[in-house]
């Protein structure tokens, strides 16, 4: 397996260049070389993003498949920065990859401009459509059909210190009120027990905020009609958050977001830190091991983490002591378990074959391997949330590892889709922006017409202006 880095770099030499040859992006191919390009894996012991789940993953074809070799082009580890690697790429040469590793939310965009090859999951073929989860499904579903092939899932967990806070007061308060009990057991808990903050997500100005914010509106309100809360809505007027439907266009009031703006307002006993607002994954994570809030927002990949630096000095104390999923220590040494929020979006990635590639059947072949009934226990082991049914069942395993598991499929299965639209980047981008202004100490009253306004211009594919 040749392994490429700096691709970025390369991608925007391309570009300036007018599409001449640069960086061997276009020309001459290999003959029995598959060009693939993936995000670093955060599975990987190496910081080059190889001798990870992936890497292993296409080895093993290639050992399958004597002969051809696999060029992995490894792209940025941040989400907005590989998109925009692959689309410079590509713009410059449909043909520059065979494979694609895309979020989802890209899915659509990436076959409006025609750059995949249609999926064929047929009941006999290696993509049989059976086995994957239908979540997992829905999330590459455009226009009434799969558009590429689910790889791994991901959904928001609930993060809490379990010392401090039983996980029966957790659920009731957010079965009750939702965020809004939520946010004040954590003002409560953090005042009792002298901590710092209460709560803390990914509030930084890039695709964690609008995550974050559309967990806020989307749901976890009850009582709360959708219309007063906000959605996204199809061609139809229904919800698009559930099944294949495409978003065009965004109503309701929003309200969703008053509840994040109080959690941030000192003034008003607010839980989450002001600096929350420029932090992302890493800065979020160094709060809650180190002590300084009771509950946070994040991935499941970090359960991991947080068990492997528990003896580490830099954290709290002797580190935090897993208790899986809802498993209680109040009154003990630190430990942390995890819950369902009371809205998780989802995220996951998945794989296509470019269009334009000449090596289709290889191709569809290393994505097979790739997705697999066979390889997701090993998706599992990495910590990653498996796109097949299969990959949450373990046998012989300890009663508290199964539960886990099995809370997290229910969780994929109950997860929030993002806004599914051609136009997704700047969808993000109007959210983003409106939702900043909100929540930014000194900022104006909001309008939640103008947000739905240019809202529904992004999503129909405009740059607008509104109010």
């Amino acid at each position: 397996m040749r392994a490429r880095a700096r691709p970025f770099a390369c991608a925007v030499l391309s570009l300036l260049l007018l599409g001449t040859a640069a960086c061997d992006a276009r020309g001459e191919r290999d003959g029995r070389v598959l060009r693939v390009a993936l995000p670093v894996d955060v599975t990987a012991p190496e910081d080059s993003g190889e001798g990870g789940v992936y890497t292993r993953l296409i080895e093993r074809w290639e050992e399958e498949n004597p002969g051809w070799e696999v060029d992995v082009r490894w792209l940025s580890p941040r989400a907005d920065e590989q998109r925009s690697q692959m689309v410079v790429a590509l713009q410059a040469d449909p043909a520059a990859y065979d494979v694609l590793l895309l979020d989802n939310q890209w899915v659509p965009e990436f076959h409006a401009r025609e750059w995949l090859a249609e999926v064929d999951t047929g009941d006999d073929g290696p993509l049989a459509w059976g086995g994957f989860l239908g979540r997992a499904r829905d999330a590459v579903c455009y226009e009434g059909r799969a558009r590429a092939v689910p790889f791994h899932m991901d959904v928001g967990l609930l993060y809490y210190r379990a010392d401090l806070v039983g996980p029966e007061e957790v659920t009731a308060r957010i079965e009750e009120e939702g965020w809004r009990g939520l946010l004040g057991l954590a003002g409560e808990v953090r005042d009792e027990h002298g901590l710092d903050h209460g709560y803390t997500g990914q509030f930084g100005d890039y695709e964690g905020l609008t995550v974050n914010a559309l967990e806020f509106v989307l749901g976890g309100h009850p009582g709360l009609e959708a219309d007063s809360r906000g959605t996204f809505h199809g061609a139809d007027g229904g919800e698009a958050g559930s099944g294949c439907a495409t978003s065009t266009g965004a109503s309701g009031e929003f309200q969703g977001l008053d509840v994040l703006e109080t959690g941030l307002d000192p003034e008003a006993g607010g839980v989450i830190p002001r600096a929350a607002l420029e932090e992302t994954e890493t800065e979020s994570l160094n709060r809650f091991r180190g002590g300084e809030v009771v509950f946070m927002r994040h991935w499941p990949r970090v359960v991991p983490q947080l068990q492997a630096d528990s003896e580490s000095p830099e954290t709290l104390r002797e580190g935090l002591r897993w208790v899986g999923w809802g498993g209680g220590a109040e009154g003990g040494d630190p430990a942390f378990g995890v819950l369902r929020l009371p809205a998780a979006v989802l995220g996951g990635n998945s794989l296509a074959v470019t269009g334009r590639s000449p090596h289709r059947d290889e191709a569809w072949s290393l994505v097979a391997s790739m997705t697999g009934q066979d390889v997701q226990a090993q998706f599992r082991e990495a910590g990653l949330l498996p796109a097949r049914g299969n990959g949450y069942r373990l046998d012989g395993a300890e009663e508290r590892d199964v539960r886990y598991w099995e809370e997290l499929r229910d969780a994929v299965g109950e997860g929030l889709l993002r806004p599914r639209t051609p136009y997704y980047p700047h969808v993000s981008e109007v959210l983003r922006d409106h939702v900043d202004t909100q929540i930014r100490p000194g900022s104006t009253d909001p309008h939640p017409e103008d947000m739905v306004c240019e809202l529904d211009s992004a999503l129909a594919g405009r740059v607008s202006t509104c109010g």
